[in-house]
């Protein structure tokens, strides 16, 4: 009796421990602390207000709660400066931003874009201005390879990438995707949170970025439009001369 009774006691023990543990860790252990109430039940964490204030003293409060969320979830910022904190290689992104400026958008409904969620992403061509019609907060910078997100939520930036990715992959129109973007985002906020909103839908591309196509210049009129055949002294456009008769 005596040992079924110490076998029910170091299980329940270990129990309590283990979940102590799972309570206490978390992507953002190094900025979050985890308290308890004044019954003793165990209270979700929260960021310390001294590295909040660090972070975020003179900034607008939406941009506060959202430098809370994200340091909360992804601890402290890889960079930081008064007007931006910046998170880089955070999987599955290459870099998350919060901005101390907040700018007013009205879609879905009205908000205050301050956080930005950016991914590894070749753009094709073709694509780019569907997806223009989508979604003014999100953006593409085709050189680099990259696709952006700006909302108030991590969650709604996630949901607004997985749409922009069904527009560059001919999946949807942006008609389709605004549609979806209003649905899912409602539903969101009632509790219901759709996998779009969870999770990127698509795989993590490399070698994204686009350098383009060098313009084809017609070098002997080139320098005969200049007077004393001055464009051969910019080293510029010699250096462009060259690479085009390389290839």
């Amino acid at each position: 009796m005596r040992t079924k009774k110490f076998a029910i006691v170091v299980v329940l023990g270990s129990l309590a421990l283990s979940s102590c543990s799972m309570f206490q860790k978390g992507p953002a252990s190094n900025a979050s602390v985890a308290t308890t109430s004044p019954t003793g039940q165990p209270q979700q964490p929260t960021v310390p207000q001294d590295v909040v204030n660090r972070y975020t003293s003179g900034w607008p409060d939406s941009s506060i709660q959202a430098a809370k969320t994200v340091l909360l979830k992804h601890g402290e910022p890889t960079e930081s400066t008064p007007s931006m904190l910046v998170w880089r290689n955070v999987q599955p992104f290459k870099r998350i931003t919060v901005y101390r400026e907040e700018v007013t958008h009205r879609f879905p409904i009205l908000h205050k874009d301050s956080i930005e969620h950016v991914v590894s992403y070749r753009i094709p061509v073709d694509k780019a201005a569907e997806l223009t019609k989508f979604d003014g907060s999100v953006t593409f910078d085709r050189t680099k390879g990259e696709l952006a997100s700006r909302s108030n939520d991590e969650s709604m930036n996630i949901l607004a990438l997985n749409l922009a990715s069904d527009i560059l992959n001919g999946k949807r129109d942006a008609s389709s995707a605004r549609t979806e973007y209003g649905k899912a985002a409602v539903d969101f906020l009632n509790g219901n949170k759709s996998v779009l909103t969870q999770n990127l839908q698509f795989i993590g591309q490399n070698n994204t970025a686009d350098a383009d196509l060098s313009t084809k210049i017609n070098w002997a009129q080139s320098q005969e439009a200049r007077p004393n055949n001055q464009s051969g002294k910019n080293p510029l456009l010699k250096q462009a001369q060259e690479e085009e008769i390389a290839e």
